[in-house]
């Protein structure tokens, strides 16, 4: 916790970015390795247990990080924050699409958690944010969670 408190804002944000890495290099490794693997999955209901760990464990830490990078910004002259907000959405809303549809579903899963950092964008730069995020996906297509996400960043 100490730890947390004596970060600043960019190195929050580059801790968030690790995190991401992180994430996807254990999903990545996380495929199944041999015809055997795949048919036990198949026939266990809750799928693979190293990408439900890899997922568990990065929800307690995106969401962590996402908290501390949100009060760190909230210390943050406001052209500051909304530029350091601006790159931490930029990471967790438009990061290129995975082929593979496990980890870009994962990554999607996600996108909510990056509400906090909403409020940080000035008004033009959420507008912007809001379009290109129902360009990327459209809002019908949304899970819930994005459609959330959209919502608060179309308000003004």
């Amino acid at each position: 916790m100490d730890q947390a408190q004596s970060l600043t804002a960019p190195q929050a944000l580059e801790e968030l970015r690790g995190c991401y890495d992180t994430f996807i290099q254990k999903l990545e490794k996380s495929q199944a390795s041999s015809v055997g693997e795949v048919m036990g999955r198949f026939f266990r209901s809750q799928g693979n247990p190293r990408v439900a760990y890899a997922v568990e464990e990065f929800d307690a830490v995106l969401t962590q990080q996402v908290a501390a990078l949100a009060g760190l910004l909230g210390a943050c002259p406001a052209e500051e924050a909304g530029e350091l907000a601006a790159q931490a959405l930029e990471l967790m809303l438009f990061y290129p699409i995975p082929a593979d549809n496990n980890i870009a579903f994962s990554l999607a899963a996600f996108e909510g958690r990056a509400q906090p950092l909403v409020a940080f964008l000035p008004p033009p730069r959420r507008q912007e944010t809001a379009r290109r995020y129902a360009k990327r996906t459209p809002p019908r297509r949304m899970f819930p969670n994005q459609q959330k996400l959209w919502k608060e960043l179309s308000l003004l």
